[in-house]
Parts: structure tokens; C-alpha cells; sequence
């Protein structure tokens, strides 16, 4: 299928690229830095993905995403010093009490949730919704490789189909279940997963933004004219361990080295440099996107922490009376 992206499309999507990996970096010194707490699951080398999900999102649509959600909430248009602040334990998206697996805004219509797979049923409640009220929208519900072999995900397959709900279950495939390679834990192909409730699967390349963009394109499609859903498995390579301090022992050296041949930011400025973009451009956007970023963390920094005695709000319904 011939690319609908011109330069300026894939100018716009390497700079959109640079600023998701910026900001990951950004966390990342900021767990070694002891300014986070806890499990901390990077992004990084799922860029393209992110910025393809920014691309097709409208207004109305909804994303419920994983433990690995920074990229998702930004392409759904979560307010990134909320979300950095969130992070960073101050006064942010959910005041400072989520952390980043607990990541809710009502007002893009974003949610994820440390276990994976739990937040797959979650997203057919905002596709009945979307159904009955939001002609035309939908609902992207984000797994990975391992989740395909949940039962809440062939559950809630088989409820989209019945219920013709405009969902796209999106698997991002690294091939590991945090330490536990596909090969040794899946039977069969993901692709076909929904094919026994009618749900077509579609693969693409997930480190090019290009390709991954044109099947996107045609699920996102399919959900918002059929209100039926679809299946996108999305191959990716995650750069880092499963979490920040992982060391990552599990994978060979020499798999780990294959996958970072296939960063898909070097991969995309390469490709605009072979189609005639200069270099000066590519270094502006990178500049732009590394300010950008930048700047968002140091807003964020500036936010309070959470008063001690706010602890116990949030938590307990208010007694009636």
C-alpha cells in the first residue's frame, strides 16, 4: 500500500518521535536520580507507535493503556507537566497519589493500569459508551505479547464482537513476557487471536512509523464506519529491562544488539536523510523536542509535593448523612 505521508508528514512524526524518547530519558534520570519510587517501565523503542496512535486520535476517543503508558498518554493528549509532575510524585495528573501505572484523565478520556490485561474489559465499558453516544469514535485498548493469553482479553473479544463495539485491541509484541520469551509461553500466531469471534488481525512493523501509520489508518477506520472491532499486533523492541534496575540478564547479547538496529528514531532520521530532508532540519527538530521536554520537567519540578495531611483524601467516600 503506497504511504500517505509526505516529508512534511514524517518531518513532524520524527520530531513528535524525538520528543516521546526525550521524554522517557527524562524519567529515566529522574528514577536514577532517586526523584521516583517504585517499578519504573520505560517506552523507549515504542516511539513509532506513539506517535502513530497521536496521528489517528480524535478528540472523543479512548485509550486504555498498560504499565508501559507514558507514549499512549501523550498521543491521547494527557497534559505532559500533569503526567511529568504525576511521575515525579508532586502535586500532578492525579495528585501525586497514581504514580505512573495509575494514570487516569477523564478529560482525554486516558487510563491504564499495572496489571496488564485488567484494563482490557475496562476499555469495552468506554466503547458501549462511545457506541450508544459517540458515533464515530472509539476505543484503542493497548496489550502486550504475554496478554494475549488472558482470559479477560478473549472474554472481552468475544463481548466486542456481540455487541459490535469500535474498539482496537492494539498488542504491542516485543516478544517477551517481562522475562519470558513468546516462543516459550504462546502457542499459535497472535495475529489470529480474534479470529474465532470474527475480529480480523492485522500486523505491522512497529518500528516504522510509515507502515505501522497505514494499518492504523485502516483499523481505526474500520472501528469508527463499522463500530466493530479489530486486532492490530504492533512488532516492537524494548531497549531497556522490563523495569528500570531489570538487568536484563534473560536476553541474549547478541538479540539485544539486533533490536537496537532497529531504533525506530535512528531508523525514521535515517530514512528522511536518504529521501532529501537536510540534517540542519532533523537537528532543529531535535533541538525543539529536546527543550520541549526539558521543559516540561523543569514546570514540573516546580509543582509541591503532597501535604501529609491530604494522605487519606481520595481514599474514603464522604459519609452521608
Amino acid at each position: 500500500m503506497p504511504s500517505s505521508m509526505n516529508g512534511q508528514d514524517l518531518l513532524g512524526m520524527y520530531e513528535e518521535m524525538y520528543r516521546l524518547r526525550q521524554f522517557e530519558e527524562e524519567v529515566g534520570r529522574a528514577v536514577a536520580a532517586g526523584e521516583i519510587h517504585g517499578e519504573m517501565h520505560l517506552g523507549i523503542g515504542y516511539e513509532a507507535v506513539g506517535a502513530v496512535l497521536r496521528r489517528h486520535l480524535r478528540p472523543g476517543d479512548a485509550v486504555v493503556s498498560t504499565h508501559r503508558a507514558h507514549l499512549h498518554a501523550l498521543a491521547a493528549g494527557v497534559d505532559p507537566v500533569d503526567m511529568a509532575a504525576e511521575l515525579l510524585e508532586r502535586d500532578g495528573l492525579n495528585h501525586g497519589k497514581g504514580g505512573h501505572m495509575h494514570l487516569f484523565d477523564p478529560e482525554s478520556r486516558f487510563m491504564c493500569t499495572g496489571i496488564v490485561g485488567a484494563g482490557v474489559p475496562i476499555a469495552s465499558g468506554y466503547a458501549l459508551e462511545q457506541s450508544l453516544r459517540r458515533k464515530g469514535s472509539l476505543t484503542v485498548a493497548v496489550t502486550g505479547d504475554g496478554t494475549m493469553n488472558q482470559g479477560a482479553v478473549f472474554e472481552t473479544m468475544n463481548l466486542a464482537a456481540v455487541l459490535a463495539l469500535p474498539m482496537v485491541f492494539l498488542c504491542e509484541d516485543n516478544g517477551y513476557s517481562i522475562s519470558v520469551r513468546r516462543a516459550d509461553s504462546t502457542a499459535g500466531d497472535l495475529i489470529g487471536r480474534g479470529e474465532p469471534f470474527g475480529i480480523p488481525g492485522f500486523a505491522c512493523d512497529g518500528t516504522d512509523p510509515e507502515a505501522a501509520s497505514e494499518v492504523v489508518a485502516r483499523a481505526f477506520e474500520r472501528a469508527r464506519t463499522t463500530s466493530r472491532p479489530t486486532l492490530v499486533v504492533a512488532s516492537v523492541h524494548r531497549f531497556r529491562g522490563h523495569y528500570e534496575g531489570d538487568l536484563d540478564l534473560y536476553r541474549p547479547v547478541a538479540e539485544k544488539k539486533g533490536a537496537m538496529s532497529r531504533d525506530p528514531v535512528l531508523l525514521l532520521r535515517r530514512k528522511l536523510l536518504d529521501r532529501g530532508t537536510p540534517a540542519r532540519q532533523l537537528e532543529a527538530a531535535e533541538r525543539r523536542a529536546a527543550e520541549t521536554a526539558a521543559g516540561w520537567f523543569a514546570a514540573a519540578r516546580r509543582r509541591p509535593l503532597p501535604p501529609i495531611k491530604s494522605a487519606r483524601e481520595h481514599v474514603f467516600a464522604a459519609a452521608r448523612a
